[in-house]
């Protein structure tokens, strides 16, 4: 039987995926507001080390809440499992992953004299006091990794599961998350910001317009025709994501990140555990910072 490829037939596969992609988006946006609302009631005049605790606080607090209500009203299987001797080879991606890219990043960036804290866009003073550098740290993995894993695998990775295998799954959950969550401020953000969100909402909006024209025009041609606005905007987000790339080594650093996204998806849909890509994520967060502290304090190199 000859493979049927018409424009029918791809739109009609796509609806679903297209009503997760319009639920994802709105749970981003709610994410967002929440970040917004932290940001304005969270601030402290005690410095940055309390008001990070603070804020940091409530915005965890806010997306472990969100997280719960959007897995119980979708029926998402959130992945409590606690891994066993057959995941070994998952944990071991997991956790080598980031730190080998990073490592190999920083390596690349000595050869080529591109610093790793210009990549980053983050800096610590020179002989910083290790009891500050330690809370930060600690801090930054206590918020952004729960949050990192309720974003990527309960909300993007659970919902477009529900309609895909496991395989397209990973895929897609890393090309999204690596949209929505891998800015311009140089690391992986715990919270996608206004610019990600906006192209996010017109992604789906020319999703949606396509699937209209499907349903209401006769003609395949017509129908490829009201894809393309929607083909021509991804495409221009990957061609602009490359020319944004000047370097090797902020090429590799790219890839890190994307490559982070992607082992801990993969890891998750193997082990069904929310803590092999939560240690995906320690491993990228933490190695980053030990660069950017052991290596290049007192540097600000952007």
């Amino acid at each position: 039987m000859p493979l049927q490829f018409d424009a029918r037939s791809v739109t009609r596969r796509a609806r679903p995926l297209a009503v997760e992609f319009g639920l994802v988006t709105t749970a981003l946006v709610g994410l967002y507001l929440w970040q917004q609302f932290v940001a304005i009631v969270g601030s402290s005049p005690g410095g940055v080390l309390v008001g990070g605790l603070v804020s940091g606080g409530l915005l965890l607090m806010g997306v472990l809440l969100f997280a719960g209500a959007y897995a119980a009203v979708r029926d998402i299987d959130p992945g409590l499992a606690v891994p066993t001797r057959a995941d070994r080879a998952a944990v071991a991606a997991a956790a080598l992953t980031p730190l080998v890219l990073v490592a190999l990043t920083k390596l690349v960036g000595v050869a080529t004299g591109v610093p790793y804290n210009a990549l980053t866009k983050t800096a610590v003073a020179a002989d910083p006091s290790l009891l500050p550098v330690l809370l930060l740290a600690g801090l930054s993995l206590v918020v952004g990794v729960p949050s990192l894993v309720v974003i990527c695998q309960v909300i993007v990775q659970g919902s477009v599961g529900r309609v895909v295998d496991g395989d397209a799954a990973i895929v897609l959950t890393t090309l999204v998350t690596g949209f929505v969550l891998v800015g311009s401020v140089g690391r992986l953000m715990t919270v996608p910001d206004r610019g990600k969100l906006a192209g996010s909402i017109a992604f789906v909006l020319l999703l949606g317009v396509a699937l209209f024209a499907n349903a209401r025009v006769g003609r395949d041609w017509m129908r490829w025709l009201a894809a393309a606005p929607a083909v021509a905007f991804a495409a221009l987000v990957v061609l602009s994501g490359v020319a944004g790339v000047d370097s090797v080594a902020g090429g590799l650093f790219a890839v890190t990140q994307f490559a982070t996204l992607g082992v801990a998806a993969y890891a998750y849909d193997r082990t069904d555990s929310l803590l092999v890509p939560a240690l995906a994520y320690a491993s990228y967060l933490l190695t980053t910072r030990a660069v950017v502290v052991g290596f290049e304090a007192g540097m600000r190199s952007w």
